[in-house]
């Protein structure tokens, strides 16, 4: 609905435009990913007043922080060619100045709001996570509906109401675990300086690794619209759109098993840990299928959902493919070493990764074209999907040793 309404280069405006301001969830620091191994631990041993401290003050510094990047972005924006930037002239500088500050203030917002999902996903309630993925997209597809029936296409009008669905979601499902957590309800009272520096020693060594994830998967875009133009983005999205829905089914599974990794790390439980590990690799098999239909049919698959034919062909659903298997692949480890809080690794791994993708993007993209961009991150990607396993293999093999 969104490419119908804003048609293919306005929409491919969008989707870069989402790209850059998404990076905001980036900024945090590393701190939500501290808060929930932090909050996974005191919950498992019943300690309510712990917790509520550590989530009061990861709402009030979040704030804090939210505040002071939209102070230095308004005040950055009105001075930036965003014609420019996004390489397009379909699209006002006007209207994209404040499309960006509407769609940069929303997300804050939610970025501070959000901090609910590691709650959730510490108080192993994973499936409310869930639901606010679905009802996000549900109020954004009804508001995309809404815009497209009655006002006339604007990008503006997209960011205004695709910012509000996902506040609004957030607010919602919060109210929803709050009702019946009265306990952990967020105050100022529980605010702590102390809980920052504990939240922050951790949150600092994710912070580099979701760095080189953003460099990863999200540059890509940026990429691609200044190298061979939004038409091209649009392309690009509508087959990682399809192709989501592979990564959508590994989060579902593999989500929930971040937190459980920290119990059974605090309960010395290492046989579920193998035995949840085993699953994953059924799980990554069994995702092999749909990306092997998506390659051989995502063309007309696009065309009957979007109605747009894809021109690259099957040699973009093909580096699509190899890219989500690898990506999936490396997830199953990540969120092993991320439970059990083994991030050294990673997190230098993540300096080269961050160092090295752009200019490798780049330059398979000048040979194999947008499909060289995704080559490119995958070779990026695939130092993870080398790595990785041999970490968790050690982790285990020297607790099987202590233990014994």
């Amino acid at each position: 609905m969104m490419l119908h309404y804003l048609g293919g280069a306005t929409f491919g405006v969008w989707v870069a435009i989402f790209s850059v301001v998404s990076w905001v969830v980036f900024f945090d620091l590393g701190f939500g990913s501290g808060l929930r191994n932090k909050l996974s631990e005191s919950l498992s041993k019943d300690d309510l007043q712990e917790s509520s401290i550590l989530i009061s003050t990861a709402y009030g510094s979040m704030g804090l922080l939210s505040l002071f990047l939209y102070a230095l972005f308004i005040c950055a924006n009105f001075f930036i060619d965003w014609q420019a930037v996004f390489s397009t002239n379909v699209v006002s500088q006007y209207e994209l100045q404040w499309s960006m500050a509407v769609l940069a203030f929303l997300f804050l917002l939610n970025f501070t709001l959000l901090i609910v999902l590691q709650v959730l996903h510490a108080s192993k309630k994973t499936f409310l996570t869930v639901a606010h993925q679905f009802l996000a997209n549900f109020f954004a597809l009804v508001a995309v509906f809404l815009a497209k029936t009655l006002i006339a296409p604007s990008l503006f009008v997209i960011c205004l109401l695709y910012g509000i669905s996902q506040v609004v979601t957030t607010v919602y499902i919060s109210f929803i675990f709050y009702r019946k957590n009265f306990s952990l309800v967020p105050n100022l009272r529980s605010f702590s300086v102390n809980r920052i520096k504990l939240i922050a020693f951790l949150g600092g060594q994710f912070f580099i690794i979701q760095l080189a994830v953003l460099v990863i998967f999200s540059t890509d875009k940026i990429i691609i619209i200044k190298l061979f133009g939004p038409a091209a983005l649009t392309e690009y999205e509508l087959v990682f759109k399809a192709y989501s829905a592979i990564l959508i089914i590994s989060t579902l599974f593999l989500t929930p098993l971040w937190s459980r990794y920290t119990h059974a790390a605090a309960e010395e439980d290492y046989s579920w840990m193998r035995g949840a590990l085993r699953r994953s690799h059924w799980v990554c098999a069994i995702l092999f299928i749909p990306s092997m239909i998506l390659y051989f049919f995502g063309a007309d698959i696009v065309f009957l959902w979007a109605g747009y034919r894809i021109e690259s062909g099957s040699s973009l659903f093909l580096a699509m493919s190899i890219f989500v298997l690898v990506r999936v692949w490396s997830d199953i480890y990540a969120y092993f070493l991320n439970g059990v809080g083994v991030l050294k690794v990673q997190m230098w791994l993540a300096v080269v990764q961050a160092v090295i993708n752009i200019p490798l993007s780049v330059a398979v993209a000048k040979i194999y074209g947008v499909s060289g961009v995704i080559y490119g991150s995958t070779l990026t990607l695939s130092l993870s999907a080398i790595l990785l396993p041999l970490c968790v293999y050690w982790y285990l093999k020297n607790k099987k040793n202590l233990s014994s």
